[in-house]
C-alpha cells in the first residue's frame, strides 16, 4: 500500500466532498473521522498494532440499533457516471466487538444511487451486502477487531436493487453479483450519491470504514479530512 501527499500547504488535508447524507439519516447514529482503530490480528495479542489500511484514521460508525439509520457519502462527484464504467469497487471494515457476538451484526453496505434508465423506474438505489458476498469478494475467514477488505466488483458479490420494477433479478429475495448487476443495467447512471450506509431495522453496529476505491481512485478518511489519491499495486 502506498500514497501520494495529499496534504496541503496548510498542512491539512485537501477537503473532498463526504459528508453525513441527512435525507437517509434518521435516529441517533453517529459518524466521525477519527484516530485509529487499530487491530488485533489474534485474540492472544496484548497489544492492538494492525494499522488502518491508509494513512492513521478511518471512519468511524456508531449505530445503536433498529431505530437508527446513518448514510456517509459524496453527493457530487459521482453524479452522471456509468456504472458500466466502473471495474473496481473495493472497501475495508473493522467491527468492534467480541468473537461471540460479531456472527451476529449486519455489516455496513455500500450503496449508490441511480437512474435505471431502463423501462419506467427513474430511480433506485444498489446496495452490496459484505454479509451474504463470499470469497473472493467477502474475506474467506472473517473475524471482528481486525480490518477486513471487501470487494464489492469481485465474483461472490451479492447486490440488490430497491426498485427493480418488473425485474425478478438482483432483487433483495434474489441477490445477483456486480457483473450480473451492470449487465441488467447497461444504461444505469449514478444520480444521487455513493455512500456508506448501515440501515434501519438492520441491527447495531460499532467499527469504522476506509480505503474506499473506486477504479484508480482510493479515498482515504483520516482525522482531519479525507484525502483522495491513486494507490501503488
Amino acid at each position: 500500500m502506498g500514497a501520494a501527499d495529499s496534504a496541503n500547504a496548510d498542512g491539512f488535508y485537501y477537503p473532498e466532498k463526504w459528508g453525513v447524507i441527512g435525507r437517509n439519516t434518521a435516529g441517533n447514529p453517529n459518524a466521525v473521522l477519527r484516530l485509529g482503530p487499530y487491530g488485533r490480528t489474534s485474540v492472544t495479542d496484548a497489544a492492538a498494532t494492525q494499522r488502518p489500511p491508509y494513512g492513521i484514521g478511518s471512519l468511524g460508525l456508531i449505530v445503536g440499533g433498529d431505530d437508527d439509520h446513518i448514510q456517509f457519502g459524496n453527493e457530487t462527484d459521482f453524479a452522471g457516471t456509468p456504472l458500466s464504467s466502473i471495474n473496481v469497487l473495493k472497501y475495508w471494515i473493522f467491527t468492534g466487538t467480541d468473537a461471540d457476538v460479531f456472527p451476529m451484526i449486519n455489516l455496513p453496505t455500500l450503496n449508490m444511487e441511480v437512474d435505471p434508465n431502463q423501462g419506467t423506474v427513474e430511480y433506485t438505489s444498489l446496495v452490496y451486502l459484505p454479509n451474504s458476498s463470499t470469497s473472493p469478494s467477502a474475506p474467506a475467514v472473517r473475524a471482528p477487531q481486525v480490518w477486513q477488505q471487501f470487494d464489492a466488483s469481485a465474483a461472490g458479490s451479492r447486490w440488490y436493487m430497491t426498485r427493480p420494477g418488473t425485474l425478478t433479478m438482483c432483487i433483495q429475495a434474489n441477490p445477483c453479483s456486480f457483473s450480473q448487476l451492470k449487465a441488467l443495467l447497461p444504461n444505469a447512471v449514478i444520480t444521487l450519491s455513493v455512500a456508506f450506509n448501515k440501515g434501519s431495522n438492520d441491527g447495531p453496529f460499532f467499527g469504522a470504514l476506509d480505503g474506499l476505491q473506486i477504479n484508480n481512485a482510493l479515498y482515504d478518511f483520516e482525522p482531519l479530512g479525507i484525502r483522495k489519491f491513486q494507490p501503488i499495486s
